[in-house]
């Protein structure tokens, strides 16, 4: 009885393997699909990378400042080079983010009097908006050449 319990769990085994080497298995060099945000960053950046922006290191410098008051950003459009950081600075006391359209970044919630930094490693035009209110704080870019 155990030798048929063996040779039964085989059998079930070396299925399951023939199985797993079918020709469905994608091969190794096969690129893994993107997610539909990091595609619409790769497109809408023109870097050709899905990440277009990252959190600045902590203690670094903003080449370029945006003041949120009154729930608005005080700049329409920014300009920025490649590897600039942006700081944007929450003068309400109601919490904003700067997100990207594309969801290829984002600083996260903003506290009132605090301030939040991107750098940019891609050229393009980044349209972003604010995730709390998102309705009345919307289309306004970061430029970056």
């Amino acid at each position: 009885m155990r030798r048929l319990g063996i040779t039964l769990t085989t059998a079930a085994l070396v299925a399951l393997l023939a199985a797993c080497g079918s020709a469905a298995t994608p091969s190794p060099s096969a690129p893994a699909a993107a997610s539909p945000a990091a595609a619409s960053g790769a497109a809408s950046a023109g870097g050709g990378t899905a990440k277009a922006c990252a959190t600045a290191p902590a203690g670094s410098t903003a080449a370029t400042a945006v003041d949120i008051k009154n729930s608005a950003y005080g700049t329409p459009t920014v300009q920025a080079k490649v590897g600039d950081i942006v700081a944007w600075t929450n003068q309400d006391s109601i919490p904003h983010t700067a997100t990207m359209d594309d969801g290829s970044c984002d600083t996260g919630q903003i506290a009132g009097g605090a301030t939040a930094m991107l750098v940019f490693t891609a050229p393009g035009t980044y349209t972003y908006h604010c995730t709390v209110h998102p309705t009345t704080m919307k289309d306004v870019t970061v430029e970056v050449k």
